[in-house]
């Protein structure tokens, strides 16, 4: 009887061993599967490697968002922007994004599982935490650098390469240095470039799409409001009433730019600044459907501002600048709004 049991109960042991053994395999091969999906790996180094010696090459950079998609392109000596007739783009937007990228070194691996992309900023195209995509191609066509560029949080910017689902931290040199803003068209374009100043605009004629024209003027640099000069049978509503619009150029931005000759509507107002120091700034208004654009030129009244006047007409020649809801109610407020006619019998 006792070498039966003897045997049973060895048996019960191996069986009971096994098991065990099973079980501890399987723990260390879980534990391991999700080590490794969950280490991430150093990489030390440029992001782009060899930058500096291929940054000459770049004569295009392509820049898609789930809200934009453009390109910026060298044409001979200057860089422009096809999708806006080729108007010029600032030249320190391209300085910014070559430092940015030039400077950029890798911090370390990140994650690699899609469904937490969204956390990073680094989404595919389409959703609202899509990356911004980076492509900068050489005269032949040839790729230098493709790069999705996700958050920026505490100076780490996150990142991933088109087509692979690996996510990395990664940090600039110069701690100055940061993202750009690059991601819609017209932080590329110079639309902000009319700042007359408020203290320099003497008198400002407007002639508004409704009502009556009439002459806002101050008589000095150191006076406050604009006074209603012309028509002379209203009086402003109150004495601050006319510097909205009487100082309507003293800094405007438009929202986008195209070539004159492609607009098709008509002139339905305009809006004249001149500045105690002889600068005058013509601006007339075409309506293009519901939207109004500005047609602007320049001429000196003085000897002293001709540099200011040519080199305006120099920027805006033949182009035309889209303005906003607020800039064209500030531009051309009717008479109306600002005075009340008085009764002359």
């Amino acid at each position: 009887m006792s070498r039966p049991m003897d045997a049973l109960r060895r048996s019960q042991l191996v069986w009971v061993g096994g098991s065990a053994l099973l079980v501890a395999l399987l723990a260390i091969t879980l534990s391991g599967l999700q080590a490794r999906r969950e280490w991430t790996p150093q990489v030390e180094g440029p992001v782009f490697a060899n930058w500096a010696d291929r940054v000459a090459e770049i004569t295009e950079i392509e820049i898609a968002t789930a809200q934009d998609h453009f390109i910026v392109r060298q044409i001979k000596t200057e860089w422009v922007m096809p999708s806006r007739d080729d108007y010029p783009v600032r030249a320190a937007r391209l300085a910014e994004l070559d430092s940015f990228l030039g400077t950029l070194e890798f911090e370390g691996a990140r994650t690699d599982d899609p469904d937490r992309h969204a956390r990073l900023g680094l989404s595919e195209p389409g959703s609202d935490t899509a990356a911004t995509r980076v492509t900068v191609r050489n005269a032949e066509g040839e790729v230098l650098a493709d790069v999705l560029l996700g958050e920026v949080r505490d100076g780490r910017i996150y990142l991933r390469f088109p087509g692979d689902n690996q996510t990395w931290a990664a940090r600039t040199r110069d701690a100055a240095t940061t993202r750009p803003d690059i991601n819609e068209a017209d932080a590329w374009l110079e639309l902000d470039f009319i700042a007359l100043g408020r203290t320099q605009i003497a008198r400002t004629q407007i002639t508004p799409e409704t009502g009556p024209s009439y002459l806002l003027e101050r008589p000095g640099q150191s006076a406050r409001n604009f006074s209603l000069r012309r028509p002379s049978a209203w009086r402003p509503i109150t004495a601050g009433a006319g510097n909205g619009p009487g100082a309507g150029l003293a800094r405007l931005r438009f929202r986008d730019v195209r070539r004159a000759d492609r607009l098709r509507g008509e002139t339905v107002a305009s809006h004249v600044a001149e500045t105690f120091a002889g600068l005058r700034l013509s601006i007339n208004i075409i309506a293009q459907g519901d939207t109004r654009w500005a047609v602007i030129t320049a001429r000196a009244l003085t000897d002293g501002s001709e540099p200011a006047a040519i080199e305006m007409n120099r920027r805006v020649g033949g182009w035309a600048y889209l303005l906003s809801d607020a800039s064209v109610d500030r531009l051309l407020r009717p008479l109306d709004e600002i005075a009340d006619p008085q009764n002359t019998d």
